[in-house]
């Protein structure tokens, strides 16, 4: 076990550290200059001198070469500086923390919304195979993972807030707010998840050691509550990992329509307002939060499934 800990470890570390270099990476080849940018939003007139440019090229530390630039801005994430936002003149990471509750809220609640609704829907498609409630589901499920997310949250405006006034149309003020927005993201992770439960249930009731509990003359209730249902989700859990990426991904849609004060509303405002030393924060943020937690399931699936901890120490 502590082997496999140990290699999952190792695996990953590089991983993050590709993140830094393709976070950096990327905003110094994106077209256009932050000094120029960060020069002419200091300057009252909006245009900037060459003077004005070159002093915010060393400010940023632009006049140095490629390497140094680099190796500076990864010793400053060890000190979690991210620089300063050109926007706000905030530090980054303080940018981070003041939305980073507002995307927690909305992304747990969608991943326990998902959960909930996926592990009943899935089982019942698994126990009424090919019957008109199974075909029923499969389109339910197929209508979610394929509507797009902004689709479906102005239908859910328009609906339950245009026309039923039954919830706000925006904003996090009010406890049902988080509501709509919740619906929207949890839409296409209940649709996958659902039809994996389902699959990964069909496989596992044609397994030896169900027969096995069918002759035994135990119910069929409890052969899949305690026998089927466990053995189908470990393949469920590898799933999560992806699916907070997901949610991060339309976090960036759904945070903008509902106007959800999140980190994805602030990835918007930062590139229509060329703020890149936040873009490049947010960047590293996010996938640092995606590797982090495929990290975790890898962890936690070794500590539910006996046979990866076999498998690692035959390996090893």
């Amino acid at each position: 076990m502590h082997r496999y800990v140990v290699r999952r470890l190792a695996l990953a570390l590089p991983t993050l550290l590709g993140l830094m270099v393709l976070s950096f990476t990327l905003i110094v080849l994106t077209p256009g200059d932050p000094a120029v940018e960060l020069a002419r939003r200091r300057a009252p007139s909006g245009e900037a001198t060459p003077l004005d440019i070159a002093r915010a090229r060393e400010e940023l530390r632009l006049d140095r070469p490629y390497p140094v630039q680099l190796g500076e801005w990864i010793l400053g994430l060890g000190r979690a500086d991210l620089g300063r936002s050109f926007s706000t003149g905030r530090p980054v990471s303080t940018e981070l923390a003041d939305r980073l509750p507002a995307t927690g809220q909305l992304a747990v609640a969608a991943l326990m919304l998902s959960v909930l609704l996926a592990l009943p829907l899935g089982a019942l498609a698994a126990l009424h195979r090919n019957s008109p409630l199974d075909q029923l589901l499969r389109i339910g499920a197929l209508l979610g993972a394929s509507l797009p997310g902004f689709f479906l949250a102005y239908l859910l405006i328009v609906v339950f807030a245009t026309t039923l006034h039954l919830l706000p149309v925006a904003g996090r003020g009010e406890p049902q707010s988080v509501i709509l927005p919740t619906l929207t993201l949890a839409a296409g992770p209940t649709a996958i998840l659902s039809r994996l439960v389902r699959a990964s249930l069909l496989e596992v009731l044609g397994e030896d050691f169900i027969r096995t509990a069918r002759a035994r003359g135990l119910r069929e209730g409890a052969i899949v509550a305690r026998h089927a249902l466990p053995n189908a989700l470990l393949g469920v859990i590898t799933i999560v990992g992806s699916l907070v990426g997901h949610l991060l991904a339309g976090a960036v849609i759904v945070e903008t329509i509902f106007a959800w004060p999140g980190v994805g509303k602030l990835a918007i405002e930062a590139i229509q307002q060329r703020d890149y030393t936040l873009i490049q924060g947010i960047v590293l943020f996010v996938g640092t939060v995606f590797i982090v937690v495929n990290l975790l399931v890898d962890l936690s699936y070794a500590v539910v499934d006996p046979r990866v901890r076999i498998g690692a120490a035959g390996a090893a």
